[in-house]
């Protein structure tokens, strides 16, 4: 009886050992996953800068703190003032979206990019290097597709607008395009090639594509084709047949315009005319 329940203790005590250390290491664990999830679409650990700051050694360049109030609020702290967040927005042209993160996620996080290791730890333990993975190469892109795509000839899959009714490039559309976004002609260069406009695709940063596209997002074969038709677009100058047009139909506007002011003050004057002579007449 003694040695069953000795058993019965060892056995207990070793699921308890184990549950203890699934739990220790669930947040690391955790944090792998969330920075893949939310976070792997515009940063690196180790690999560049994307549309956001490679994070390799974050630890010494931000005090945890403020770490923390950015990843969980950071249009909070652009809206504050705070130097440093607006410092990032100006060198890398992209407000960090609020990503909704819980406190859970951000102990989460902030273990995974390395604060967990400026906390006293009862006894010495060597920390384990997480290595992020990396993720899944993008499709191909078609070039002729995404340029289909970004003047609204294809729709796309999830019915968000085309991006031609916000902003212009190079080569599309004898107007222009719209006005209420940045041209893109140089978005390749400017927001670090094909990694990095993937990213901008996927995240969704920007305040006034949040709220269509993070509900109608793209998927991945027209974020990729609408890479390849930037990225021919890159060093593109919009053609001189296209700046003709565009001339050619403002002197055509306005032609227009002065037509019509003369024939409605040429009638004006006529009839001025015409109520003169008969009063003199006396008609």
């Amino acid at each position: 009886m003694w040695k069953r329940l000795l058993m019965t203790v060892a056995v207990a005590t070793l699921a308890g050992l184990v549950v203890v250390s699934l739990v220790a290491a669930q947040p690391a664990d955790n944090g792998s996953t969330l920075f893949e999830a939310k976070c792997a679409s515009c940063h690196t650990i180790g690999g560049g800068r994307l549309v956001g700051p490679d994070l390799q050694g974050l630890t010494d360049r931000r005090d945890r703190a403020w770490v923390e109030r950015f990843i969980q609020a950071p249009d909070e702290v652009l809206a504050s003032g705070d130097p440093i967040a607006k410092q990032l927005l100006e060198e890398y042209g992209a407000p960090m979206p609020n990503l909704g993160i819980s406190d859970a996620q951000l102990a989460a996080l902030v273990a995974f990019l390395g604060f967990e290791q400026q906390a006293p730890t009862p006894t010495e333990t060597t920390p384990t290097e997480t290595t992020p993975t990396e993720p899944e190469p993008a499709p191909a892109g078609n070039e002729d597709r995404g340029k289909l795509l970004f003047e609204g000839s294809d729709r796309f899959e999830n019915s968000g607008p085309p991006c031609l009714s916000c902003h212009s490039v190079a080569g599309v559309g004898a107007l222009g395009g719209g006005q209420l976004g940045p041209d893109l002609t140089g978005a390749f260069d400017k927001y670090g090639g094909e990694r990095g406009l993937q990213g901008v695709l996927e995240a969704v940063a920007f305040p006034t594509m949040a709220p269509i596209f993070s509900k109608k997002p793209l998927t991945a074969e027209e974020r990729s084709d609408l890479v390849a038709f930037l990225e021919s677009a890159a060093d593109g100058q919009r053609p001189a047949s296209q700046a003709g047009k565009l001339v050619g139909l403002s002197v055509g506007v306005a032609s227009a315009i002065v037509v019509l002011a003369l024939v409605i003050w040429r009638r004006r004057l006529g009839g001025v005319r015409r109520g003169l002579v008969e009063r003199a007449t006396g008609r």
